[in-house]
């Protein structure tokens, strides 16, 4: 697996993991369906953009981000925000 996503502790500023995303149906592979997800109260970033604002996840988050953050992205030219 690539681990593409960095998981990083805020409180000590260091790398806590790593991580290659979801599965290919958006499920987080390191635990089981509704658990909640390794990166769960830690902060990540991609790995190729060390620099970039990092993502605070939910202490209680059971779905992996990415799959959110694909989920609720909408392209602009998108009749729904026309609406």
């Amino acid at each position: 697996m690539e681990r593409n996503i960095l998981i990083l502790d805020l409180a000590t500023h260091r790398i806590a993991g790593a991580c290659g995303g979801p599965s290919a149906d958006g499920a987080c592979p390191r635990v089981a369906v509704g658990g909640v997800i390794p990166c769960a109260g830690y902060a990540i970033v991609p790995a190729e953009a060390r620099e970039a604002r990092p993502y605070t996840v939910s202490p209680q988050m059971t779905l992996c981000p990415r799959t959110v953050a694909e989920a609720l992205a909408v392209p602009s030219d998108s009749a729904f925000i026309a609406a």
